[in-house]
């Protein structure tokens, strides 16, 4: 016997969801099935069809090398701005104030710069220590001691990176009290403590809207994604190298980054 297919219209003649057609399925089938069982009669809905969902590309935000410019730009010119005041004759308290600000600026930028230049997660960020970092001359990078799955990777360091992780070292000193030993962490909140993701999220929130970049809803795990993107621009194919520098397992997990092809049409015809 053939199966058939069931269809579901409310009464404006609109289709219902998919999802929604898949429970009320579930449902039926349930009902009939126990009153099959109990009444030894026939059950109408084993020719029933599966519903068939219509698969939808994933949205996978990530952000431009312009974009992404324009969102560290915005935070460098806090740094700038409250550096070139905390040398004026401000009162104490202005001047601890502007300092702290700058230094959050700063550590902000750092943050962002891993995520986006090293491809880390934001709770493998704010659990970034001192000596995760080595700045050794031609072997520059970032080790990541407790990745997801506590698996220890280690990530090349770009210039734009280190320059950003120094200038964080040196300011994150005003963020520490003087009665108190500085804490391993490198990210620091104004008590002088490990930055929460929390904070470390909403500070970003802050920046993403003070900017002029379009993508408002830019969340912390685009940054990661766009690390996965741009290696994949760069290097098309290279998912093995990728996964180790991502803390992947599966490839399947990397392969997302890889553009679509109508966003590779469209990268190559900007460049046009």
């Amino acid at each position: 016997m053939k199966s058939r297919r069931i269809s579901y219209t409310v009464k404006d003649g609109r289709g219902i969801a998919d999802s929604s057609r898949k429970n009320h399925l579930a449902v039926l089938r349930s009902f009939f099935q126990t009153v099959s069982r109990r009444l030894e009669v026939p059950d109408p809905t084993r020719l029933l069809d599966e519903v068939r969902f219509h698969q939808k590309v994933p949205k996978r935000s990530y952000l431009t090398k312009r974009e992404a410019d324009i969102l560290l730009s915005t935070v460098e010119r806090q740094i700038t701005n409250t550096t070139n005041v905390i040398g004026a004759n401000l009162p104490v308290r202005e001047a601890r104030r502007k300092a702290v600000a700058s230094a959050l600026a700063a550590r902000d930028h750092a943050a962002f710069s891993a995520m986006i230049y090293a491809g880390l997660r934001i709770e493998e960020t704010t659990a970034l220590t001192e000596e995760d970092l080595s700045f050794e001359r031609g072997e520059e990078r970032i080790r990541v001691a407790k990745g997801k799955g506590n698996k220890e990777r280690l990530v090349p360091m770009s210039s734009k990176l280190k320059k950003s992780l120094r200038r964080c070292q040196k300011t994150r000193d005003e963020l520490v009290p003087v009665v108190e030993a500085t804490p391993p962490y490198l990210f620091l909140n104004e008590k002088g403590q490990r930055v929460t993701e929390n904070t470390l999220r909403r500070r970003l929130y802050k920046w993403v809207r003070q900017s002029s970049i379009k993508k408002q809803d830019i969340k912390p795990h685009d940054l990661r994604r766009t690390f996965g993107t741009w290696y994949l621009q760069d290097n098309p194919g290279q998912f093995v190298e990728l996964a180790e520098l991502m803390g992947h397992s599966d490839l399947s997990q990397v392969m997302k980054y890889a553009l679509s092809d109508e966003q590779r049409a469209r990268a190559g015809i900007g460049r046009l």
